[in-house]
């Protein structure tokens, strides 16, 4: 059901000299920056008064003083605002300087960055470590410099306690001795704390901070080590496939100290990954999803957060994966292209522990049963392929564009979930950029497929959409929501406007559009019944989250939340959140494969190899294949975490013969005597005592000399054998940083 509103008092737009590129929300406050430096202020053609010839780079706002924004100019001059905007203080740099970061703790410290030629014939001037570091503590008034011969550098909050001062800085660079390292300063480098020699780079978290470094000297890959919140000392991540190379990685997320991260294995294709899960330490993985897509533009992989411990994420399916690889062996180049084709999207609720098909929905958009044969699911496309068209949630509900059948094709519907991604509903014919706003229940959808010129939103969560007209057409870019308004961005060319010829669409004759939606002047009535969920005259029901099979516990909790009722037309200004949480009975579901194992066809974890007993005493912990989910509240219940196991008679026996080879005593080596043999050239006869003593000296001779040989063969073969078919020529490592921020990091070989 369509309704077509006459509403142009809720809208506000504005074209621009170019495309958008910046919008900074401060207080009542909109600043825009478009692509050629102009900054617009309230969607209106009036600049801020101190706009004079003057070029912006780019506007930073400050997370310690969120009215503190910083214009940074394209030359030598800047300004800084303390109140959003209401007056601007000038203050002068070094026009090379670049990368301007912001201290989230203290608004009046910012750092930048100043590349610098140095002599390349020496050690100390390597190609990624040719920047220096400048800091200003008074809004910009003043810079000095701190530290040379960088390739990154952060203020690092890592460690969020009160004796760790807030002007603290964590940077990879060349030292004096011409060693890569990764130290912290509290002092602007006057002194530092090494943290790891011999790194490439890092990339932090709110938890934890990681570090690239060379694998071996053998390897073509990289390592990782990570550093978790509260101390300082860099652990290698243990990933259950230990022979494999590492070259690509990407830190999905991170959840009650458990960290989701994408790696590739192969070389010349990063853009195939594996999810590993850590446990809650950060440093022992174990396999969650094979065959990750990743994007080789942007590095971003499809990996969607949804609600606690539901992830969605796309795949190559495995078995044509696995016909890939053997095409692949054959120098064949057309297996990645048909690749492609193969695309399937995966859910888990239970934290990575266990993923799914999609379940397709039952009904298209006009609601007429799906014909959907054989082994039908839904599937997503992810941000690695279509960024703005990705899947967007907001508690319960879930949004994304893709189709129904085997594979993710193209031809697209727009789908949504009200349930956390359990069942979907098709409410939209072709490709739609959306977005939610906030606990009011209101979603809106602009076509993606052709310039648009209306609006479409809904209060019932796609069961009935309204429409508002827009007085100009364009391609929209995105959307935001952001203090009660849509925020709807995109471009307008030349031929539309009319104003240059019909085949010019240089960037420059590209103009920026934005629009505005005040929701607040379409409102609808507001909701009611927020005390009596359930009943006939109440806007608002119960709702429990469950999992793939329909069990209402979750992380070893029932959750019991209050929402809106699909077929009520109205907003919401009630959070949502859980009103009532008891805990249940562990069941397998609380339990992911523990490291080394990995999920059979028929959700069992299985060892991935042969695992082999070590030498014991009396009893230890066997593994039965499982550890707990980090996080999870069961109690009780079932039990699947490592039992306590009596050594074998042949565990035992080897700690014996290890302890045995260890002391190398004589009187501990059994004594096998041979028979004399005549001694044909010397008839005399030989003292019988002498004669036992020689023989046993030479067996210990053979003994030491036998021991010695297994030994230089060892070195041997470590040294020349076993990476004998390695080249030791390196290539790029990517390291990207996830959802919070779509800028991506370079790991590279200096």
């Amino acid at each position: 059901m369509l309704t077509l509103l006459f509403l142009q008092v809720v809208l506000s737009q504005k074209i621009l000299d170019s495309p958008l590129e910046q919008v900074i929300w401060c207080k009542s406050e909109t600043f825009i920056l478009t692509a050629k430096g102009m900054l617009y202020k309230n969607f209106t053609s009036e600049m801020p008064k101190f706009i004079s010839n003057f070029t912006i780079r780019e506007i930073l706002q400050s997370q310690a003083d969120i009215q503190v924004l910083y214009f940074i100019g394209d030359l030598d001059t800047s300004y800084v605002s303390q109140n959003c905007g209401k007056t601007y203080t000038k203050f002068k740099h070094e026009k090379t300087l670049h990368d301007f970061k912001l201290n989230s703790l203290e608004a009046h410290s910012l750092m930048a960055f100043k590349d610098f030629r140095c002599n390349s014939t020496t050690t100390l001037c390597k190609d990624k470590y040719k920047k220096q570091i400048y800091v200003s503590n008074d809004y910009g008034a003043n810079w000095r410099m701190v530290l040379n011969r960088t390739r990154d550098a952060i203020w690092d909050k890592l460690i969020e306690l009160p004796e760790i001062p807030d002007s603290r800085i964590v940077a990879s660079y060349l030292n004096d001795q011409g060693h890569l390292q990764v130290s912290y300063s509290d002092d602007y480098f006057k002194t530092f704390q090494l943290l790891r020699n011999n790194s490439y780079g890092f990339y932090q978290t709110k938890e934890y901070l990681f570090i690239l470094i060379d694998a071996d000297s053998f390897s073509k890959g990289y390592d990782l080590e990570v550093i978790k919140q509260g101390t300082l000392n860099p652990v290698e991540l243990v990933l259950p496939i230990e022979d494999h190379q590492k070259y690509t990685f990407t830190v999905l997320d991170t959840v009650n100290g458990s960290i989701f991260i994408s790696i590739s294995h192969l070389e010349d294709m990063p853009k195939i990954m594996n999810i590993y899960q850590s446990e809650n330490s950060g440093t022992k993985y174990t396999l969650s999803l094979l065959n990750n897509v990743r994007s080789l533009d942007t590095g971003n992989c499809d990996f969607e957060p949804i609600i606690r411990g539901t992830y969605i994420a796309n795949i190559y399916d495995n078995t044509e994966f696995e016909k890939f690889k053997m095409r692949r062996s054959t120098k064949n180049t057309d297996g990645i292209k048909r690749l492609e084709n193969y695309k399937q999207t995966r859910i888990t609720f239970e934290q990575g522990g266990d993923w799914h098909a999609l379940k397709a929905p039952k009904y298209d958009y006009k609601g007429q049963p799906i014909q959907c044969n054989g082994d039908c699911s839904l599937h997503l496309l992810g941000r690695s392929e279509a960024p703005r068209n990705r899947i967007i949630s907001h508690s319960y509900i879930a949004i994304g564009t893709g189709n129904t059948g085997i594979y993710l094709g193209n031809e697209y519907k727009t789908y949504l979930s009200r349930d956390g991604g359990h069942t979907w509903f098709e409410i939209l014919d072709g490709m739609h950029i959306y977005d939610i706003a906030e606990n009011t229940g209101l979603i809106v959808f602009v076509s993606d497929e052709e310039q648009a010129n209306e609006i479409l939103y809904t209060w019932d969560e796609g069961l009935t959409f309204q429409k508002i007209k827009m007085n100009v057409t364009f391609d929209i870019t995105n959307v935001v929501y952001k203090n009660g308004k849509f925020l709807f961005h995109g471009i307008q060319d030349s031929k539309t406007l009319g104003v240059a010829k019909e085949d010019d669409f240089t960037s420059s004759a590209l103009k920026g559009v934005v629009v505005s939606l005040d929701i607040n002047q379409i409102m609808v009535r507001e909701c009611q019944g927020f005390d009596s969920p359930g009943e006939s005259d109440s806007d608002y029901e119960f709702w429990y989250p469950s999992n793939y099979a329909g069990d209402k516990c979750l992380f070893g909790q029932k959750e019991k939340y209050i929402r809106r009722k699909r077929s009520s037309q109205c907003y919401n200004k009630q959070p949502n959140l859980p009103i009532q949480t008891e805990n249940c009975p562990c069941t397998k579901a609380d339990w992911e494969c523990d490291v080394g194992y990995q999920r059979n066809i028929y959700s069992e974890c299985v060892p991935m190899k042969e695992i082999k007993s070590k030498p014991c005493k009396g009893t230890y912990l066997k593994s039965q294949g499982y550890r707990k989910i980090s996080g999870d509240e069961c109690q009780d219940g079932v039990y699947l975490g490592p039992i306590e196991t009596k050594c074998t008679e042949e565990d035992q026996v080897t700690q014996k013969d290890n302890i045995n080879i260890k002391q190398s005593k004589v009187n501990d080596i059994p004594n096998q005597k041979e028979p004399i043999k005549p001694q044909i050239n010397n008839p005399q006869k030989t003292n019988p005592i002498i004669q036992e003593t020689t023989e046993s000296g030479i067996k210990y001779s053979y003994f030491i000399f036998g021991v010695i040989c297994l030994i230089i063969t060892y070195v041997i073969k470590k040294k020349y054998f076993d990476g004998n078919d390695q080249n030791k020529k390196k290539y790029p490592a990517y390291y990207y940083p996830v959802k919070s921020s779509e800028k991506q990091r370079l790991f590279a070989e200096p």
